[in-house]
């Protein structure tokens, strides 16, 4: 008896990050969008959080050339950067509370 992997589209994990973000509770979007492991909704965001949202992106069986080194961040983007996330968090809970 094989097993079929389920594959979710990069629409649909960029639009349950945005909503995690937002404020939505893990549980609440596995139900709404049927994903069946909770912890893709927790890996997605982890790949967000590092890497961007290109960071969704299958890359399954593409040509590697080898592991790009991240550019080292100074402390003042690294603060400018935290700054500014956490105004967009902020401002997306005032404006989902009304």
């Amino acid at each position: 008896m094989t097993t079929k992997l389920r594959t979710y589209s990069y629409d649909l994990k960029k639009q349950v990050v945005e909503l995690y973000f937002e404020g939505y509770t893990v549980a609440e979007l596995v139900k709404k969008f049927d994903i069946k492991n909770r912890r893709r909704v927790y890996e997605w965001t982890a790949k967000v959080r590092e890497f961007g949202y290109d960071g969704l992106y299958d890359m399954r069986g593409s040509r590697s050339t080898g592991k790009k080194k991240k550019e080292q961040e100074t402390l003042e983007e690294k603060y400018k950067r935290l700054e500014l996330e956490n105004m967009y968090l902020k401002k997306l809970l005032d404006l989902k509370r009304g």
